[in-house]
């Protein structure tokens, strides 16, 4: 078991905000690059033992509503559409149509209509993008 050291998250908290704010020495991309990784785990680990750690936790003592330490309990609903297909019927029914309200997944999209004489292409473009992705 971990003994919480708040102290030393809010130094590595502090880093990445003057990093932020106040930029980093570009001329070492190695460093850059351990920096960006150790910042990218960082992110990962903290936000998994938040989440499996510290919030079941929290919930042991905290009510919804309550607060401790400026950090407030608070209970959300978010809906979500439990039949895809009796909700588009629905939506016909009422005169609505449904592309004002779907988004489309390209991905599915385009799994879809595999197999199918349909040609997805017509409807889909390509972005490029450039991203950095660890190896180690």
């Amino acid at each position: 078991m971990v003994r919480p050291d708040p102290g030393t998250l809010q130094d590595a908290a502090r880093h990445a905000e003057a990093v932020a704010e106040h930029g980093v020495d570009t001329s070492h991309p190695k460093a850059l690059a351990k920096m960006r990784n150790a910042l990218i785990r960082l992110e990962n680990v903290a936000e998994e033992a938040r989440k499996e750690a510290i919030e079941p936790a929290l919930d042991d003592d905290v009510d919804v509503g309550d607060s401790v330490a400026g950090l407030r309990r608070i209970k959300a609903e978010q809906p979500s559409v439990t039949d895809n297909a009796t909700a588009l019927e629905m939506l016909e029914d009422a005169g609505v149509d449904p592309a004002e309200v779907v988004r489309i997944s390209p991905r599915q999209f385009i799994d879809a209509l595999d197999g199918t004489a349909v040609d997805p292409s017509k409807v889909i473009e390509h972005q490029e993008r450039t991203y950095y992705q660890s190896h180690e």
